[in-house]
């Protein structure tokens, strides 16, 4: 039996995704900073690419602030590059895992 995944759009699915109907990619992006005022440009930066923040936890761990935010509405390669490129701006190290989750509301009741 052969399975053939058609194209779908939507302003959370890019090209290089894999999008499925009834689930939404999101991204946990998780970085590690020397200076918690850093924060504000992470966000803003966010902003900028048109990405939608989720959830955000800041904690502190040793010498260490740890940001930890999930984002919406931006591709897999989008949410990788944005991490790429803060390499030369945050001081500390900086992560992306890609989840595929039930859209809201379309679970329940199932």
């Amino acid at each position: 039996m052969a399975f053939e995944l058609q194209a779908l759009s939507g302003p959370d699915c890019g090209a290089e995704d894999f999008c499925l109907p009834g689930l939404e990619l999101q991204h946990e992006m998780l970085f590690s900073l020397k200076n918690w005022s850093d924060v504000s440009g992470i966000t803003d930066g966010l902003s900028a690419i048109g990405a939608d923040v989720h959830a955000l936890s800041l904690n502190r761990s040793a010498d260490l602030f740890v940001l930890r935010c999930r984002v919406k509405a931006i591709s897999a390669a989008r949410a990788r590059a944005f991490v790429r490129d803060l390499a030369g701006v945050v001081e500390g190290a900086a992560s992306v895992e890609h989840l595929m989750l039930a859209k809201a509301g379309e679970h329940v009741g199932a």
